[in-house]
């Protein structure tokens, strides 16, 4: 039998396994994977969880489910991830113990589901590809990152979708195809990218019959109508949501195909080398790319030669992995901007589907050469199988211990990315939060030199030079900051104490007063009012702001003294 008929059939799916070794299989797989990550059970919340989770105020209300699905205020539209970390949060609140553990358990599940498409497809090494995938480095950063829930709780509808479509082509069942088309929206609807997904219905059909025929597409139709709908919805969501005025570094054309080839290739390495594995990646220049780094498409483009000229034998399954890792790689690999792109091109959590072309290929493989050599030289394979996934599940355990700390993690990043500026801006941001406002100015002083383009580091560096009580070089940065993103309400207020505290009272009335303008409900922006006008000698206004602010929220602590003190200096004129 050669390598290019593995997919078809393979001695060993001649008989069903006993049940007792399918439940051991896949105890195996929960077992691996609850172990990788004990040291992410109390783990921390990290990077955006507060964005999407702590600080989102749908999670704590009665309506939230309505307002995630109808009024969603985040910058990715995924209602469906959403609304299952709502229904977490009436759980496990503020704590992120139970968050990690889903996170965990949804990821062998995925893998447990991957198996099960792999042997409906009857490809050889099913529970080995599953395996790897479950104990595989590159994972660690899905699971261990509650935000990325949306990897984790994504990956089993998608899986679901391709296990149906796989049984309706094979039986030609009409409720296997719904099945299909219902677990794509899911998918969809829990994180769009998985967006590909109908082009890996026409990649199956090649696959399985050598064309791609005018039914094959019809089936897919549906499919793309449903991709391309929330695709769109997506994109918008990231292009005025998630991005905005915000520059994207990422350049033209040239730029981006450069960008996309470098990214293809660093990920295989990462597949088949897991190692020096970080948070965020460092972000080589590309605008305009180098000749060197567009030859990165050279050895992809002769590889995809190889294999096609090959497809008759070995190479129609390699084309099948490598075209499925590709395709579901398209949509992050740089040609559309992303709002991640202001951090990095690559992240682990880019390919934690795409990887599973890479991973079923090379299990496959292993068994199929294991299954052919002599019975003591194939026990040496084995054994050498088993130590690779023991090791693999060694350095999992390893680095999922650096994702349990927000200190860590990002200290873990500048020591071999120290111009990550992100890293420096959460590491300044912990620090402030602490009181440590010297070690927080360093770092967003760092943060701000590698990207000054951002309104996020100039407000910060601006925060923390006022926490040193340098008003002027703060109410300058607050001034970038705006002028780089005018429409945040809270640089705006930034702006307005600093200028208070500068003793620039007239226009700190004027930021105060164009606030309320907008958000006329928020009860601080009254009493910092209040405290600019009293100082500006507008006692009787100052009164007012204080009484508003205190209508809106009584328990105000500022506004209640700075009303005292008011409502003294009055007396006392009088």
């Amino acid at each position: 039998m050669g390598l290019g008929r593995i997919i078809m059939s393979h001695p060993t799916y001649s008989r069903p396994a006993r049940w007792e070794v399918l439940v051991l299989q896949g105890a195996l797989i929960f077992l691996a994977c609850l172990w990788i990550y004990t040291p992410v059970y109390h783990g921390e919340w990290l990077w955006d969880d507060d964005y999407l989770i702590t600080a989102n105020p749908a999670m704590r209300s009665v309506d939230g489910l309505w307002r995630l699905w109808f009024a969603p205020s985040t910058a990715d539209f995924l209602p469906l991830t959403l609304s299952f970390l709502w229904m977490q949060w009436q759980f496990f609140g503020m704590d992120p113990t139970g968050y990690h553990i889903v996170s965990i358990l949804l990821h062998a599940l995925g893998a447990c589901f991957l198996w099960m498409l792999l042997v409906r497809t009857k490809i050889s090494g099913a529970w080995l590809a599953a395996m790897l995938f479950a104990v595989h480095p590159l994972c660690v950063e899905s699971v261990s990152w509650v935000a990325e829930q949306k990897n984790t709780f994504s990956l089993p509808f998608f899986l679901l979708a391709a296990f149906f479509y796989v049984t309706f082509d094979q039986r030609e069942s009409r409720k296997d195809y719904i099945l299909a088309l219902l677990s794509f929206l899911a998918a969809m609807l829990s994180k769009s990218s998985v967006v590909m997904f109908p082009f890996l219905i026409l990649l199956y059909a090649w696959w399985q019959r050598g064309t791609i025929s005018r039914r094959d597409i019809l089936r897919s139709a549906p499919f793309f109508l449903v991709s391309l709908a929330l695709g769109m919805v997506t994109l918008l969501f990231q292009l005025h949501r998630a991005i905005g005025n915000e520059p994207i570094p990422i350049g033209g054309f040239d730029s981006r195909l450069a960008i996309a080839g470098m990214g293809t290739l660093f990920y295989l390495t990462k597949i088949c080398w897991p190692f020096g594995l970080l948070p965020i990646y460092p972000q080589w220049d590309a605008n305009p790319p180098q000749p060197i780094q567009l030859a990165a498409w050279i050895p992809l483009l002769v590889v995809g030669i190889l294999f096609w000229r090959m497809r008759k034998s070995w190479g129609r399954p390699a084309l099948m992995a490598f075209g499925f890792y590709f395709i579901t790689l398209l949509p992050v690999l740089g040609f559309i901007a992303m709002s991640y792109m202001r951090v990095g091109w690559v992240s682990d959590h880019f390919v934690y589907i795409p990887m599973i072309g890479i991973l079923t290929l090379i299990a496959s493989t292993s068994t199929h050469l294991a299954t052919k050599l002599q019975a003591n030289v194939r026990n040496a394979a084995w054994l050498g199988i088993a130590a690779s996934l023991g090791g693999l599940l060694v350095q999992s355990h390893s680095y999922a211990a650096i994702w349990a700390n927000e200190d860590v993690l990002w200290l873990h990043t500048l020591k071999y990315n120290e111009s990550c500026w992100q890293a420096h801006n959460r590491i300044g941001s912990r620090e402030f939060n602490r009181g440590n406002h010297a070690i927080a100015l360093t770092h967003f002083e760092r943060a701000t030199a590698l990207r000054p383009d951002l309104a996020e580091t100039q407000n910060n560096l601006g925060s923390g030079l006022l926490a040193a009580r340098d008003t002027k070089a703060a109410t300058s940065r607050f001034r970038e900051a705006l002028r780089l993103s005018p429409d945040i309400l809270a640089i705006q207020s930034n702006l307005g104490r600093a200028l208070l505290l500068d003793g620039q009272n007239n226009e700190a009335i004027s930021i105060y007063s164009d606030l309320l303008k907008k958000a006329p409900a928020q009860a601080e922006f009254h009493c910092n009012l209040g405290i600019t006008l009293f100082n500006a000698g507008r006692t009787d206004e100052a009164i007012a702001s204080f009484k508003k602010a205190l209508e809106i929220d009584p328990n105000l602590h500022d506004a209640k003294e700075s009303l005292m003190i008011a409502m003294k200096a009055k007396e006392n004129r009088q």
